[in-house]
């Protein structure tokens, strides 16, 4: 998703980062790729890349959690020192409560930056 240079500030990528969590919480995946790609699909179809690597992070041998649906997410905004060669600006990381669980399920975005065009992409869930 590109994004204007005003944009890049903590309060905006807070605002897209409550439209993460937003899209999340209702399970609109496809939604969600087409706003902000997957960066870690890898060969996968987004959608069902990032459907299969949420509920990995929910589910597995020793957890059966959902994204607790009332409850208020915390939204950390961070900047890179310089954008490095990789182009990195900065991230938003989406800490999602979770039902039967005492952990949180994290949704990175990252900003990067390239010929004064900035960008945000969903980096990782974890």
């Amino acid at each position: 998703m590109q994004i204007n240079y005003d944009q890049t500030y903590p309060k905006p990528l807070m605002v897209i980062g409550e439209e993460l969590v937003h899209l999340l919480k209702r399970r609109e995946y496809e939604v969600i790729v087409e706003r902000f790609s997957y960066a870690l699909a890898g060969d996968r179809p987004l959608a069902q890349a990032l459907t299969c690597d949420v509920e990995a992070c929910l589910c597995n041998e020793e957890r059966s959690a959902r994204i607790a649906l009332a409850a208020e997410a915390r939204i950390k905004v961070n900047y890179f020192k310089q954008p490095d060669s990789a182009n990195l600006f900065g991230l938003v990381e989406c800490f999602l409560p979770l039902d039967f669980d005492h952990g949180e399920l994290l949704a990175t975005l990252i900003v990067t930056t390239e010929n004064q065009q900035y960008y945000v992409e969903l980096e990782d869930i974890s």
